[in-house]
């Protein structure tokens, strides 16, 4: 207390009265687009997952442009997908003193190390995008990947309903086999055809390619190859769907076989613009990344936070494909 310099122990002053407990954050809207300038030049060090994914390159450039505009300094890492690289990397910017450290964890099990080696020094974690289940955190700012998938599976029944067949047949384009938001994804698919009851209604190829456009473009190939006899095909992610497009352009199959990715790249959506792609599942990647920066910096200056902030999927068609453009815009690199 300013009246007394032992206060407390001073058995002449009453008690200090309490500290009054820090705001809690406004979450409402596209509140990472709210401005804001911090209080001094935090530094914070950055764990991207993989740079080479066109989506986490967008995380990236959100989170530069964030920084500029809050007035933070960032450290940047990339951990390759490699966690063993990814704890080095941690443990480097742990050296430089950083404030904290804003994480998207490259493994929902192994990342956990990263977090707990900032747990021991001290150092107060975000995690963003992806989600390491272990060690302690601030919050995480994503998105429920299980959405994602609930969202393909509801343009598939959207599908049926206006192709008016008894069933339909498609290619269904996986991830990396064992990754965790593949899975989700696949999860949200099942739950959204078994919660309509329409499962038995869907036949799916399903083969994985990595999320890779290249691979997205050979495997589908090798299955129109054998029979073009396919009402649609989805797919894990947009990079996925492109390669798959190609492939359908070049048969002329367009607007027999009806597309569906996941996240939203510019190009995908100037696909839908020209009506040659159906529609993809837009996950913003401003949201989860500026999201996370801001979060980080409002936490040091003494706001609170539910430990989850999901940021929603939206599914994107000619309807809305505008309106999505805008956002994507502004962090895609061209």
């Amino acid at each position: 207390c300013p009246e007394c310099p032992e206060a407390g122990e001073c058995p002449e002053c009453p008690p200090c009265p309490e500290a009054p407990a820090p705001a809690p954050a406004a979450l409402t809207g596209e509140w990472w687009n709210e401005p804001y300038t911090a209080q001094k030049e935090w530094v914070l060090g950055v764990s991207y997952q993989n740079l080479a994914f066109p989506y986490v390159a967008a995380m990236q450039k959100a989170i530069q442009n964030k920084a500029k505009d809050v007035g933070v300094k960032i450290i940047e890492t990339d951990a390759y997908n490699d966690t063993n690289k990814e704890l080095a990397n941690v443990e480097n910017m742990l050296a430089q003193n950083i404030d904290l450290l804003l994480f998207e964890a490259a493994s929902l099990e192994a990342s956990v190390a990263s977090i707990e080696a900032s747990n021991k020094a001290g150092v107060p974690v975000v995690q963003f995008n992806g989600l390491a289940k272990g060690g302690e955190y601030i919050t995480f700012v994503g998105s429920n990947q299980i959405e994602s998938g609930e969202l393909l599976g509801e343009w598939l029944l959207q599908l049926y309903d206006q192709l008016g067949k008894d069933k339909l047949t498609g290619v269904y384009l996986r991830g990396v086999a064992g990754q965790i938001t593949d899975i989700a994804r696949s999860d949200g698919v099942q739950k959204t055809l078994e919660a309509a009851g329409m499962q038995d209604k869907f036949e799916f190829v399903e083969q994985h390619a990595d999320y890779d456009r290249g691979k997205g473009q050979s495997v589908t190939e090798s299955i129109l190859s054998k029979s073009q006899d396919y009402d649609f095909i989805i797919a894990n992610n947009d990079d996925m769907i492109l390669g798959a497009l190609v492939v359908v352009k070049e048969l002329e199959l367009i607007g027999k076989i009806h597309m569906c990715g996941v996240d939203g790249l510019p190009e995908a959506l100037e696909d839908i613009k020209a009506g040659e792609l159906d529609a993809t599942v837009f996950q913003n990647p401003e949201g989860q990344a500026a999201g996370g920066l801001v979060a980080a910096v409002q936490y040091l200056e003494g706001q609170t936070f539910p430990i989850e902030i999901l940021i929603p999927f939206e599914l994107v068609t000619s309807e809305n494909v505008d309106k999505i453009m805008e956002v994507a815009n502004r962090v895609y690199i061209k």
